[in-house]
């Protein structure tokens, strides 16, 4: 069954292309619910506060950003403090039309540019 199906009754906001999974992206009452599939068959959910795309356009706009910028210059450690909480962040960031997923890496870390 598709994700946004089984969660038809929060709205849907749309999808980011990791590396390897595509990540479902919706919009909850105070928080943004970040959802994928695992490899048994059950799903990974990770919760985003509402605030973060507004700190990350605010602080980032224009910018090229990894994971770790967010953290070394974020400026906020509790929205940002660990490394799937910032992934997170910038999958809903792409699923908001906030953000693009550049083919360019910083090392290991992916690269977004922030609009």
């Amino acid at each position: 069954m598709k994700i946004p199906t089984l969660l038809g009754k929060l709205p849907f906001v749309g999808q980011a292309e990791g590396e390897r999974l595509t990540y479902y992206v919706f919009e909850g009452n105070r928080a943004y619910l970040v959802v994928s599939p695992n490899n048994r068959g059950g799903l990974n959910m990770s919760v985003v506060d509402q605030e973060v795309p507004e700190v990350i356009s605010r602080r980032f706009g224009g910018q090229r950003v990894t994971g770790g910028t967010l953290t070394e210059k974020g400026r906020r450690p509790d929205l940002f403090g660990d490394n799937f909480a910032r992934l997170n962040a910038l999958y809903t960031m792409v699923a908001l039309g906030r953000a693009k997923k550049l083919k360019q890496r910083l090392g290991r870390a992916m690269v977004f540019k922030i609009k």
